[in-house]
């Protein structure tokens, strides 16, 4: 049997309802315009564990998820500030910044972590990333930074910089080095 088989005619059109809200001022609101993505966790078996939807609005910031772990499932309705996807790149040392999601929702240290492109685009694939840098606490619990260059099929760093920064701009700097062939 297929999903769609058991809904009648009201069902499809009078009661699907959004699955999350725009923000007010969206150019959005009042529509079901949404990037809906989905991700699937498969255990080593093959068999389908976990599935994640995620709607995204690159427009007003706002993000949803609905997950499905076998017959439970749980929905996280936040904005792109807290998970930093679907959140707007901020260009630094020439390079652009897509940032992660925060280390706790509402803390003040911001994303933990940031993939680092030449354009602007969203990346889709580990291809399109440069590099990445992410905060961490240095011995005195001062910030500090780490960065990376080119990115893995894990979406780990394919060469990382071997010392720590003291600004987030001095990462990015690590990495435009690399990404014009020299050492910095």
């Amino acid at each position: 049997m297929t999903v769609s088989s058991g809904l009648n005619i009201r069902v499809l059109y009078f009661e699907f309802k959004p699955v999350a809200r725009h923000q007010q001022n969206c150019p959005n609101a009042g529509t079901n315009t949404w990037e809906t993505t989905r991700y699937t966790w498969d255990a080593f078996t093959g068999e389908t564990r976990r599935t994640v939807f995620r709607f995204a609005c690159h427009a007003c910031g706002m993000v949803a998820f609905e997950a499905v772990d076998g017959e439970m499932t749980s929905q996280e309705w936040t904005h792109a500030s807290q998970v930093g996807y679907g959140s707007k790149p901020e260009k630094v040392a020439g390079l652009w910044l897509h940032p992660g999601a925060r280390l706790m929702a509402g803390d003040d240290q911001g994303p933990r972590e940031f993939y680092v492109t030449r354009t602007k685009d969203r990346p889709t694939t580990p291809d399109e990333v440069t590099g990445v840098v992410a905060w961490h606490f240095g011995k005195r619990m001062g910030v500090r930074w780490s960065a990376g260059f080119g990115l893995t099929g894990h979406g780990t760093a394919a060469k990382v910089a071997g010392i720590d920064f003291r600004s987030r701009h001095a990462a990015v700097a690590w990495i435009a080095g690399q990404a014009a062939g020299g050492e910095q």
